[in-house]
């Protein structure tokens, strides 16, 4: 949905920042050979701690802000190949896209008599944060949103310091928007004798360094293990999911993602089992669905035990019937949007406080050490409390909910998955270019950190996936954009104790298989695979009671992607397994023919 966001100021950010340093959960990348130097990374993503070993771009006065309310204290910049980043530290708690005066103003062909004059440069890009709007000047003027020079701020709660991204590589009617190496800028607030930063523009410069980013490396978000359990999150905008114009992107979606536990957000008007039915359409197999009334469903691959409604939330009990799980508290979660700082408050004390009460042997009276996992459209666009509350027990209603406490089993915090958008330094999930406000983080999977292991995660932007990888996949780019306005939102668990287990998590990392291509088919199918090393290959399909009906590859092959064609002429209607082995090592899915 669309979001609003609210000028209230309220908690120390630096404690919000405090339980996230340390705990950004890295896209699994294998880096590619490179000549050159790969850059000091960068990342959106709430820490400011990858920024410790840039200097300041110009030592700032502290208290310059003249009639202003807003103090600049410190700005510094940096720059890989595609991005330039900014650091912004300021006096004061603000939301970033709503309800201030800041603007940042940048001499993009760094000569000071092109573009608008202002404090001695020559400016060709300014951008109103509180607007959520910019201008640019290359040959006229044209107006831009944060999506036209790729944008995109973090956090998106109240904070007194943010990361901001751009593109370097941005173009406004066919033109290169960074024409040089060099570029002045500067941030200002717009109140007549406010605060300026670098308090003199025209004495500062900054030389890109365009160095190699990590970023633009292979792309790998397979489990790390064949172990792990995939937990899914996604706000499927007001029952779209059902759409049958959308039909296809989900479909492709589902089936890459290959999700085990899917916590669904805005479905409306239809119901856990009408889910349920369409993933299994989807992906095959048996699904299980939870329902409680509200907007927030569970489809599982595993029983639902127990389930019940909090507010406008739902609980949901797992039973994980596997020898590397247990079963799992989940909390399917849509408090209020936009500037309902109060009813979004209220809601994430309520299901916190069924949190606590389920580990006090109330409510859902679950054993000691029983994973929780939250997922959810958390709207995390006003006040950082609800942060606070929804990872460390902070209630604030205490009178109606109780007191505080410590949401994981070792009396810390939770732990914030905060999963990486596939080949950018990003964290959003949410992204709508028809909308003023920029891409942010809406949704959130948050664990218990002390019996979890976080495996693979990420927030499934297609548009930005290069087509080599999307060509491997059946993906198309426009897929998520087509979907919804949010993305889906992903991670992989384990049991950090879980024993009598071998893994050979380096084996699985190295070949991957995909989800057959449609499915479910009539008779013809494709199913793509790939290898990282010459090997030998054998796939081989088989029918529901393990009997082997078509052998597809039995041979020696390089590495590589591949893709074969599976005809099912011939065979009845059900459920297949197609196995992929490789030099001795197997992994498998399974297929659905529908006659």
């Amino acid at each position: 949905m669309l979001f609003s966001l609210n000028e209230e100021k309220r908690i120390d950010m630096r404690f919000y920042n405090s339980y996230f340093i340390g705990n950004c959960v890295y896209i699994i990348l294998i880096l590619l050979c490179s000549q050159r130097i790969v850059a000091q990374t960068i990342l959106v993503d709430e820490n400011m701690s990858d920024w410790n070993n840039i200097p300041e771009y110009a030592q700032e006065s502290a208290g310059d802000f003249g009639n202003g309310e807003l103090d600049i204290e410190r700005i510094k910049i940096y720059d890989d190949d595609r991005f330039i980043y900014f650091l912004l530290e300021l006096n004061s708690e603000i939301l970033l896209q709503q309800s201030n005066d800041l603007s940042l103003f940048i001499d993009t062909d760094n000569n000071s008599n092109t573009g608008v004059e202002l404090e001695g440069i020559g400016y060709e890009l300014q951008f109103i944060f509180g607007d959520r709007e910019g201008d640019v000047y290359l040959d006229g003027v044209a107006s831009i949103s944060s999506y036209d020079v790729g944008l995109v701020s973090a956090p998106t709660v109240t904070s007194d310091f943010f990361e901001i991204k751009m593109d370097k590589n941005s173009e406004i009617k066919g033109k290169k928007l960074f024409s040089s190496d060099t570029l002045a800028f500067f941030f200002r607030t717009q109140v007549s004798g406010g605060d300026l930063a670098p308090n003199n523009p025209s004495n500062f410069f900054y030389t890109l360094k365009n160095s190699k980013s990590t970023f633009n490396s292979f792309i790998h978000l397979d489990r790390e293990t064949e172990f792990d359990l995939r937990f899914l999150s996604y706000n499927v905008y007001r029952d779209y999911l059902f759409n049958l114009e959308a039909r296809d992107s989900f479909r492709r979606i589902f089936q890459f993602i290959e999700p085990d536990i899917i916590g669904l957000q805005e479905v409306y008007d239809n119901s856990g089992a009408d889910a349920a039915f369409l993933i299994k359409e989807f992906l095959g197999g048996q699904w299980y669905s939870g329902d409680v009334g509200n907007d927030n469903l569970l489809v599982s691959r595993y029983p639902i035990l127990k389930q019940k409604a909090i507010k406008g939330n739902a609980a949901y009990l797992v039973k994980i019937d596997n020898i590397s799980f247990q079963n799992v508290l989940m909390i399917v979660a849509h408090p209020p949007c936009c500037s309902n700082d109060q009813g979004r408050q209220d809601e994430i004390d309520a299901f916190m406080a069924f949190l606590r009460e389920s580990k006090e042997g109330r409510e859902f009276n679950i054993a000691e050490d029983t994973p929780i996992v939250i997922v959810g459209d958390m709207n995390l666009v006003g006040l950082n409390q609800q942060v606070k509350t929804l990872l460390t027990g902070d209630i604030i209603n205490e009178v109606e909910y109780g007191q505080d406490f410590t949401p994981d089993w070792d009396g810390t915090a939770l732990e914030d998955a905060k999963p990486f958008n596939p080949g950018l330094p990003t964290t959003f999930t949410w992204y709508n270019e028809n909308s003023s406000f920029g891409a942010g983080r809406l949704d959130y999977i948050v664990y218990t950190g002390s019996v979890l292991e976080l495996g693979t995660s990420y927030s499934l932007h297609s548009k930005t996936l290069p087509q080599e990888f999307l060509d491997t996949t059946f993906l198309q780019g426009d897929d998520t954009y087509e979907a919804s306005d949010h993305l889906p939102l992903v991670a992989d668990f384990r049991l950090k104790n879980a024993t009598n287990i071998e893994i050979d998590s380096e084996k699985s990392q190295s070949i991957r298989l995909h989800q057959n291509y449609p499915n479910p088919f009539n008779p013809l199918t494709k199913i793509s695979y790939s290898v990282d090393k010459l090997s030998h290959i054998e796939l081989v399909v088989t029918n529901s009671i393990g009997q082997s009906v078509s052998t597809l590859v039995n041979s020696i092959q390089q590495s590589g992607n591949y893709t074969v064609n599976f005809d099912a002429s011939g065979l009845s209607s059900g459920i297949y397994t197609y196995l992929l082995k490789v030099d001795g090592f197997k992994i498998s899915k399974t297929m659905t023919l529908v006659r």
